[in-house]
């Protein structure tokens, strides 16, 4: 549902929905200030954040913040140290590592599915229920459990 907000870069009121909290006009120039950091980037692979920022007049806040979308990638020989957020491995580009994204996924797919069964769950059902086969209204017989 849209609500009225400050955008967060220039501070006028415009309509919020999803996304960044930044209006129409300041999504168009943080475009504009990626597209010249990709071109920058790609004209200079090795170039340090500060380098980038500087030639490019784009905030290295916000050149990390790129990093950390996924939108751009730091070279493997590069100086740029961007770490996983959870083990402190360095990493390319994101928030996670592979490892950690693997295991953050994991662990929001159990916790669904977890949540899905005890929604689906009847008032007073037990957690024997959970798995296997069942009849419609109730837990099988104890005489199939083995075969």
């Amino acid at each position: 549902m849209p609500e009225i907000r400050n955008c967060l870069r220039c501070k006028k009121l415009f309509m919020y929905t999803v996304g960044p909290k930044i209006c129409e006009n300041c999504k168009k120039l943080e475009e504009e200030e990626f597209e010249r950091v990709r071109q920058f980037v790609k004209e200079f692979p090795g170039a340090t954040i500060q380098e980038v920022s500087r030639e490019t007049g784009v905030s290295t806040q916000l050149i990390y913040r790129f990093l950390k979308e996924g939108r751009l990638e730091v070279a493997e020989d590069s100086p740029i140290a961007l770490l996983c957020e959870n083990c402190g491995t360095r990493i390319r580009s994101g928030r996670f590592c592979v490892n950690c994204s693997k295991k953050l996924a994991n662990e929001l797919l159990n916790a669904g599915r977890s949540l899905q069964n005890s929604l689906s769950r009847k008032p007073g059902e037990s957690k024997e229920a959970e798995g296997g086969l069942r009849y419609l209204h109730g837990i099988r017989k104890e005489e199939f459990k083995d075969k």
